[in-house]
């Protein structure tokens, strides 16, 4: 059963229809080759919106190399409500890979926010895979060094004063992370409401409303829905122009 879903993961066994990870130019073309043959060895898994791929709490079963989808990365706060670390788009790895060196998996969830389909790894046996291919640890360390940076970012965003900055800061994370084909704006998933927005930037539904409701006097979000973002770089622009102005109100309080 899906955690917290109420739905079992469609499952197909046998060779996944699933592309290899592309890494930077200039790796290996060996490390290419082991990833194409640990994804022979995987199942094939699908979710539906809404669906839990990996449990906050309890037991985690192992990896899941993301092929097609979006998935919502949340911590749970004291109250017991959802905070957004991270959206994680195809493709890549979803999971912890502490418990591979021993280490207790992280209280993290993730929810499919589009319908996702992943290759999956037990973790006893994505274990023995690494150590006939240890070269898999270069994917790894490629993906933490992903998850890394966008966790830093997030954080940079929440550490500021002023709720207005985290929710334009959290709305540019999400333009990033859902552009349309051609470069023509982003759309966000249905899935993504203001209150979540509100949650992911600790930010009340009235300001994000506010936000929302400024962005679309400027035109740089569209009034329909699912929430559409024109033009992503002006967001952004206005983003670093009003965390700049921010600053300099408080260096010159000081």
């Amino acid at each position: 059963m899906v955690a917290g879903s109420g739905r079992r993961p469609r499952v197909r066994l046998g060779p996944p229809r699933i592309g290899a990870p592309q890494l930077p130019a200039g790796w290996p073309a060996e490390i290419a080759a082991d990833a194409a043959w640990a994804l022979r060895q995987a199942e094939v898994r699908r979710w539906r919106p809404g669906a839990t791929l990996v449990p906050g709490r309890g037991p985690q079963d192992g990896l899941y190399w993301l092929q097609r989808g979006a998935v919502r990365l949340a911590a749970t706060d004291p109250a017991g409500d959802p905070r957004l670390v991270g959206v994680v788009v195809a493709p890549a790895l979803v999971g912890d890979p502490g418990p591979l060196f021993g280490r207790p998996p992280l209280a993290l969830t993730a929810t499919c926010v589009t319908p996702c389909t992943a290759a999956f790894w037990p973790y006893p046996r994505f274990l023995a895979m690494l150590r006939q291919r240890p070269s898999l640890g270069v994917l790894l360390a490629f993906q933490g060094m992903e998850a890394y940076q966008q966790a830093a970012q997030r954080v940079a965003g929440l550490l500021w004063p002023c709720s207005r900055l985290r929710v334009l800061h959290t709305l540019v994370v999400l333009a990033r992370a859902f552009p349309v084909p051609g470069g023509r704006g982003s759309r966000l998933p249905v899935s993504l409401t203001q209150g979540t927005i509100g949650l992911a930037a600790n930010a009340s539904r009235v300001t994000v409303n506010r936000v929302l409701a400024d962005l679309r006097r400027r035109g740089i979000v569209g009034r329909a829905r699912p929430l559409y973002i024109r033009e992503p770089h002006r967001l952004e622009a206005l983003l670093a122009e009003e965390a700049a102005a921010v600053a300099a109100e408080r260096t010159t309080r000081r």
